[in-house]
């Protein structure tokens, strides 16, 4: 098993829709309009990409920001979608990963955790 865990204060997130596009991907940009752009959500995200990479172990990898896309399922439930490639590269093929993200006024915190991987992803 292993987890990843990010907090951040909000007021970091306010930044142009240019600077947020290098961040996230066009789903996420579409689901921030629909949610009138609130910087709470924005954040939220933001900490579940970098728990993800603080689970693998790498730290944020700016070129692989577009290949973890967090999306939300019927019941608002935060996920991971993982690009193919980021996959292959991790050895995430049978993995199991878990998100939860909260935020406050002045703070959003994300969990991941990822389980049932392969031995190879130490």
């Amino acid at each position: 098993m292993k987890i990843g865990i990010d907090i951040i204060d909000i007021e970091r997130m306010i930044m142009s829709k240019e600077k947020l596009a290098r961040i996230f991907t066009e789903n996420e940009m579409e689901f921030f309009q629909n949610k009138n752009w609130e910087i709470e959500s924005i954040a939220g995200l933001f900490c579940a990409k970098e728990a993800f990479f603080k689970a693998i172990g790498t730290g944020v990898i700016l070129s692989q920001l577009h290949d973890i896309e967090v999306r939300h399922n019927q019941q608002g439930a935060p996920f991971f979608k993982l690009s193919p490639r980021l996959i292959n590269e991790h050895h995430l093929s049978t993995a199991k990963i878990h998100l939860s993200i909260s935020h406050a006024k002045t703070v959003a915190i994300a969990v991941c955790i990822i389980m049932q991987f392969e031995t190879s992803f130490v």
